[in-house]
């Protein structure tokens, strides 16, 4: 170890050195202050021994200026005293001497306190070490965190935030978030929106945005429908995502003129639909496992078809938002959630996001740290503005297509293993200008081989759903009649017709029942708990309904 002397008489720094050989401690002496600090800077010793009373610069002053030079580096500087008061000692102790030692001099005390403070010195050594080495990752990260942060941000930076019709509130957890919202523009003048989230928090969480963005603007941008965009995205995050990871999405596209929506529903809490005064209108139940959750061939591509009065709202939001706690560690939850749009502020609010929020950040305490990433999303039902729409992609369909016609004969084994309506819809993908309405199509063919099935086939009464638990006797019924069926079948063909402007697609399904009291069904209203499908299909085909045959035939058109 280097040893600086400081000692205006020669005497003592003559001991303290033949004191320091005996341990081979190399020695550097000075006179006073001064010349201390000059051969400080110069020598960079490892200790300093530092007399108090000095000519030129005494022992106080020439330990704060050692201490200022030294850094971080850690020198322990020893004051040598014949002083035993108490504040003089406090003073030395104050200008930044670390220990003491009285006149005249024990060996064997100096030796242990050179000895203690070599340990403080290395343990201080390693510290300042690690500080740099944490210093340089932490740098490192940083610059990590901005490229990540620079590839997210033009990864989702095509999402159309500046529709009139949505309104967003996004809050992370931490530096980077996992909620995703995309929006992006329809070919046909509509609007696609997404909220994912997904499983932990933070750059490990954030990861999935990329694939799942890449996925949703290549698909929108040639009007992909919404199963289809779901189903790819399940299968990338599949394939990339490790099992205990997946994303609860919503994924819905509204109409041109915002009378019709279209939802793929998976994990999400339920979306709320509120009419055009405010009120909730009803709810949206998740019907699917999250993505990136099943294989290809367990996943549903179903979607919700709705149909939507102008002014009425549809809000999504993730389970940060019921899921945040306020100091009690009492959860928001969702009654309290779905609560807040009867209140005075929202339902009068114009930027009912904006207030929802405010009543939120009110019970969990905005200042406090989040336990989840907060999202809330708003898409309100009018025309969507600034789009351009794709006429010449509309003008190929209708000039270009080639007429089509195809029959499907659906046994009793398919009935029972498969998802006919799904196969039949895979079967017409690659159909031209069909692409956008896969998702119309198949609910409306889902919905004619559902009634053809359970009231032709089957033979099942609607007046099962009436009873109290009357959809689980309907479906425990169904399910026994169609383990035992034997004989029947249902036919359906599909094809290609002009309309008087465009294309459309002809859906004709005949079973082998004997018939069913179609027009009850036909004449149910909103009260009664079956109809309501058929009411559907008449919609999205402009009342291009009918049945024959006494209902052992059923025929819609569809407008392309």
């Amino acid at each position: 170890m280097r040893v600086l002397l400081v000692d205006d008489m020669a005497v003592n720094r003559k001991l303290l050195r033949w004191m320091l050989q005996e341990d081979e401690h190399e020695t550097i002496e000075a006179s006073n202050g001064e010349e201390a600090v000059a051969l400080f800077e110069s020598e960079q010793p490892d200790l300093v021994l530092l007399d108090v009373i000095m000519p030129v610069m005494d022992g106080y002053e020439t330990a704060r200026v050692i201490k200022q030079k030294a850094g971080e580096r850690y020198v322990p500087i020893i004051f040598l005293t014949a002083i035993s008061d108490d504040d003089a000692l406090a003073k030395c102790l104050a200008s930044g001497g670390d220990d003491f030692l009285t006149k005249p001099f024990n060996e064997l005390i100096l030796q242990a306190k050179i000895k203690a403070h070599s340990r403080i010195q290395e343990l201080s050594d390693q510290l300042n070490e690690k500080n740099k080495t944490l210093m340089y990752y932490q740098e490192q990260t940083q610059r990590e965190h901005e490229i990540v942060e620079h590839v997210f941000n033009n990864a989702l930076s095509e999402s159309f935030l500046d529709s009139g019709n949505l309104d967003y509130y996004m809050s992370p957890m931490s530096a980077f978030n996992g909620d995703v919202m995309l929006s992006a523009a329809s070919p046909s003048g509509g609007l696609y929106v997404m909220l994912g989230d997904f499983t932990g928090h933070g750059l490990s969480a954030a990861i999935g945005a990329l694939p799942v963005s890449r996925v949703f603007f290549a698909m929108t941008k040639v009007g992909a429908s919404i199963g289809d965009i779901a189903a790819e995205m399940n299968k990338n995050l599949l394939n990339l995502l490790p099992d205990y990871m997946f994303c609860a999405a919503t994924i819905t596209e509204i109409n041109e003129t915002g009378e019709e929506l279209v939802m793929w529903c998976g994990g999400l809490p339920d979306a709320v639909i509120t009419k055009p005064s405010g009120d909730v209108d009803r709810f949206v139940t998740s019907m699917h496992m999250p993505l990136g959750a099943l294989d290809e061939y367990e996943f549903e591509r179903d979607v919700y078809t709705l149909k939507m009065s102008q002014g009425s709202r549809l809000f999504l939001h993730s389970d940060g938002m019921i899921e945040s706690t306020n100091k009690h560690g009492e959860m928001f939850g969702e009654e309290r959630f779905h609560a807040l749009f009867q209140e005075k502020s929202v339902l009068a609010s114009s930027n009912k996001v904006k207030s929802i929020i405010e009543h939120f950040n009110e019970y969990v305490g905005s200042g406090d740290e989040q336990d989840d990433d907060i999202s809330l999303v708003a898409l309100e039902c009018k025309p969507v503005k600034g789009v351009l729409i794709d006429d010449k992609k509309d003008g190929d369909i209708l000039t270009n297509s080639p007429s089509w016609k195809v029959r499907f004969e659906i046994s009793p084994e398919q009935m029972r293993a498969g998802d006919p309506p799904s196969d039949i819809l895979n079967m017409l993908g690659s159909s031209a200008g069909l692409a956008s309405h896969k998702d119309y199509l198949h609910t409306i063919i889902t919905e004619l081989y559902l009634n053809a099935l359970e009231h032709g086939v089957l033979n099942l009464p609607s007046s099962l759903k009436s009873e109290e638990d009357g959809f689980l006797a309907f479906q425990a019924e169904k399910e026994s009649r169609l383990e035992c069926l034997a004989d029947g079948k249902i036919v359906a063909v599909l094809s290609l017709v002009n309309l008087e402007d465009r294309p459309g697609v002809k859906i004709w399904i005949q079973d082998s029942g004997q018939g069913f009291e179609y027009q009850s069904i036909e004449a149910a209203n909103d009260d009664d708990c079956f109809g309501r499908g058929l009411m559907l299909i008449r919609s999205l085909c402009d009342d291009r309904l009918s049945f024959k045959d006494g209902g052992r035939v059923v025929e819609a058109i569809y407008s392309l």
